[in-house]
């Protein structure tokens, strides 16, 4: 029989080996600790230089209030701090480094010397130590501050050591931190040095705007807007549209109360803001910073202080909703791009209702298979007129409006998907489908929202084969398929008959529709609130009823269209987030044919 294991407390040197595991795993772990302690110390200047990517040399020099020999031999001591002194100071932490784990666990599996000296003393401090070895100390002539020398990262440490990625990887790690940094703390001025090359310098600057594009590059920041929310929770940032997307949150720094976090709540409050403008996936671009009541926010949650828990998920989720609404609506994105191109002067607009053809009716003399405007009236498409039914057709006045869509020139149809049309200044592409399915998708929202959708009831009803586990998620869901305009009852275990269906479908689209929401709901719908789901199956009804690419479309139509993106707030991308448009001006076309 084996012997009952001892107990037994662990060597000191070993426990910090083991703590520094939860607090340093990379250089950029390094630097994080570091400066975040220089930033407590009132620095206002704060310099970074690594070699070989932070794993021979991480040095961070600050201008900060410095320490006495006494306090900097302290702060290497485990669980030493100034930052808090009671637990009821856990409640309300204004500072970035709290916890007294950083220096001593940095010490434990590295090489360290730390310079340090105050404004009102003589002479400075050196201390020079090893992996957790007591530390030797000197007296030296240095600036007011402190400068600290981490080399041979996990010198001592061989397994950990093994882990560390290559230098251009680690120094990637250390550029994304210190970027962070520079937009939470606009007041700083930061430094980074890689061996001997200067890589970055973002100066003092409180102009956010003016900082993002110091940081983020000026082709991004040019596509960043304003979102602001202050009630209980303050929300203010720079978010960019929706064209200009990441496929992850890794490019949305995301602050609160000035520490940079990574927080699924707030990620997933902002992706759910933008909603259908992002494809699946997909998320915006920028910064955005939130403010909480004292005592609302737990920053304590994680080592390396990267993580946050809120008292109220659900109050944070909702401020971040109503501070990006405002400006998701105002689509300020279309604004800067058309308003230049909103009225065409009047001897350049477009005379529709002639006999001749358009420039689009062929090539070279060919005519163009399709729909020919000739006359006052349109011919109805042969292949879909979904929501533009004949009467609609000629009811409209086949000419372009006062709105930034409506008072564009169309030019033609290319494809048979893509909408060519012109402005003053540029030209238009836009894609037909996803237009449409933008236009009925707000539409049917609207509808929606007020009641059920109008429904077309069928003499004899639609059967659609199911799985079983298909039928009985339809089944469950009689509310929300009510909404949608469809009447469905279960034919067996795997058969469903569609009664009515909504009006803004083709009967041949129905059975197809049914199986996609059956699909969705099978496959974890039911897990999503009502709002969501109405959301997705929305979009989807919408998706089968728009134009598509393959449907001729008339100049009438054209008109209509345009003048229905005109209302709709959103018209720059459709419900799955692809983009409506592209655009060329005529000067950049110019420089394509060297004519500038």
């Amino acid at each position: 029989m084996s012997e009952t294991p001892r107990i037994h407390l662990l060597d000191p040197a070993v426990a910090n080996q083991i703590a520094a595991g939860e607090v340093v795993e990379r250089p950029a772990s390094v630097v994080k600790e570091l400066v975040e302690n220089a930033v407590d110390a009132g620095a206002k200047r704060i310099t970074v230089r690594l070699v070989d990517g932070g794993r021979a040399l991480v040095a961070v020099s600050d201008d900060g209030c410095g320490m006495t020999g006494t306090d900097a031999r302290l702060a290497f001591a485990r669980h030493a701090t100034s930052k808090i002194a009671s637990a009821e100071d856990l409640v309300d932490i204004g500072t970035y480094g709290f916890r007294g784990e950083a220096l001593a666990s940095i010490l434990a599996v590295s090489r360290v010397t730390l310079t340090t000296r105050r404004s009102g003393d003589a002479v400075g401090t050196r201390l020079k130590g090893a992996g957790g070895i007591d530390l030797d100390e000197s007296p030296i002539g240095c600036a007011v501050g402190t400068s600290i020398e981490i080399a041979d990262l996990f010198w001592n440490v061989p397994a950990r050591l093994k882990f560390l990625r290559t230098a251009a990887t680690e120094l990637g790690q250390v550029v994304k931190y210190l970027d962070a940094l520079a937009l939470a703390r606009p007041d700083l001025h930061v430094t980074l040095f890689s061996g001997d090359r200067k890589l970055l310098d973002y100066p003092p600057d409180a102009d956010l705007p003016r900082r993002a594009a110091a940081v983020l590059g000026r082709e991004v920041a040019d596509r960043l807007h304003a979102v602001e929310e202050s009630q209980e929770y303050v929300v203010r940032g720079l978010l960019s549209d929706p064209g200009l997307t990441h496929s992850g949150p890794g490019q949305l720094t995301l602050l609160v109360g000035g520490r940079p976090v990574n927080d699924r709540v707030l990620a997933q409050a902002v992706a759910q803001a933008y909603g259908t403008l992002l494809e699946r996936g997909r998320y915006p671009m920028g910064v955005l910073r939130i403010d909480c009541p004292p005592g609302t926010v737990d920053v304590n949650v994680h080592p390396a202080k990267t993580e946050v828990r809120f008292a109220s998920s659900t109050s944070v989720f909702a401020a971040v909703m109503r501070a990006l609404r405002p400006m998701l609506a105002a689509t300020p994105w279309i604004s800067q791009q058309l308003q230049a191109d909103a009225t065409l002067p009047p001897a350049d607009r477009p005379t529709y209702g002639r006999s001749e053809p358009s420039w689009s009716a062929g090539v070279l003399g060919v005519p163009r298979a399709g729909p020919v405007w000739s006359g006052g009236v349109a011919e109805p498409s042969p292949a879909r007129n979904v929501a533009l039914n004949l009467q609609e057709i000629q009811s409209v006045e086949p000419k372009t409006g006062t709105g930034p869509w409506s008072s564009l020139r169309y030019v033609g149809q290319v494809g048979r998907c893509f909408l060519v049309c012109e402005s003053a200044e540029a030209m238009l592409l836009i894609d037909q489908h996803a237009a449409h399915e933008r236009v009925l998708y707000e539409e049917l929202s609207q509808t929606i929202r007020a009641g059920n959708y109008p429904s077309q009831r069928l003499l004899s009803p639609i059967a659609v084969p199911l799985p079983p586990t298909e039928v009985a998620a339809l089944q469950a869901e009689t509310e929300l398929l009510d909404r949608l305009g469809f009447e469905i009852e279960p034919g067996g275990e795997r058969l469903v008959r569609v009664r009515a269906y909504p009006t803004l479908l083709k009967p041949t689209d129905v059975a197809s529709e049914v199986r996609d929401i059956a699909a969705s709901l099978s496959q974890g719908g039911q897990g999503q609130s009502t709002s969501e789901r109405l959301e997705r199956f929305v979009a989807t009804l919408a998706c089968h009823a728009a134009f598509r690419a393959g449907d001729p479309m008339f100049e009438a139509d054209v008109v209509r269209l345009l003048q229905q993106m005109d209302r709709v707030d959103l018209a720059a991308h459709c419900p799955h987030g692809r983009p409506v448009w592209m655009r060329a001006k005529f000067d950049e076309m110019g420089r394509w044919f060297h004519r500038t």
